[in-house]
């Protein structure tokens, strides 16, 4: 029988560099293979889909892990039920433009906001709050201020404004895999609305809920890890 792996899709840097410890937590017991997305590129989510779609593996039983801002390309692509998935994980993501916790702002309001401000120079000390919450620590800012740097704003804007206009609500529909949703209880970027209309959509999905902030697989890598390799193993077996 061959081994189940991870496929998973990054969040909006669109690096990975920071899933590091969540692969090293799953390797063990379920390799994952991060997908990198190019940093100097403005894709929005159908190129990325293009991008993506030919790293799928072409044998042998793999999970989707769409974490953030990925999450609609994960859904695009196991809409397509590609050979060898088998299962579909979700993790502090949305299928359509999601809204700010307590606030009546959106996805699209705030990549308008995020449009008029320079980027590049952005200190990491501001999105930290919103990224980290009281998980901030001085390392974790100056990864995060690595993290924002190795992207160019014209990506983040255009990755910002993908998001605020997304709907793949319509393609949940056509997914015939179970679906996991990881679920930041402290999220401050992603409103629970957003599982909300997956589960609407998908009224079998199973989720778990995570103490943690919306860096859900940086804060919580081990136990991220050890809930999805305890779903996998429920999962039906494959050849």
């Amino acid at each position: 029988m061959t081994a189940l792996r991870c496929i998973v899709l990054p969040g909006m840097d669109g690096s990975g560099a920071w899933l590091d410890e969540f692969a090293t937590a799953m390797a063990p017991r379920l390799p994952a293979k991060i997908v990198v997305y190019p940093p100097e590129r403005a894709l929005g989510y159908d190129a990325l889909v293009g991008l993506v779609r030919p790293q799928l593996p072409q044998a042998g039983p793999y999970l989707l892990l769409g974490e953030s801002f990925s999450g609609p390309i994960a859904i695009r692509l196991a809409a397509e039920r590609p050979s060898g998935l088998v299962g579909l994980v979700l993790c502090a993501s949305f299928a359509s433009a999601p809204r700010l916790p307590g606030s009546p702002l959106s996805a699209r309001a705030l990549a308008r906001i995020a449009n008029a401000l320079p980027l590049q120079r952005l200190p990491a000390a501001f999105a930290a709050p919103w990224l980290l919450g009281r998980w901030r620590t001085p390392a974790r800012i100056e990864r995060l201020q690595t993290l924002l740097r190795s992207v160019a704003p014209a990506v983040l804007r255009q990755r910002l404004r993908e998001v605020g206009q997304v709907d793949v609500g319509d393609a949940l529909a056509a997914i015939a895999c179970p679906l996991l949703y990881l679920r930041a209880e402290h999220d401050r970027l992603v409103s629970a609305d957003s599982l909300a209309r997956i589960r609407a959509r998908v009224p079998t999905l199973s989720d778990v809920a995570f103490d943690a902030p919306h860096f859900l697989l940086q804060v919580q890598a081990a136990a991220a890890a050890a809930s999805i390799c305890a779903w996998a193993a429920e999962l039906p077996a494959q050849d």
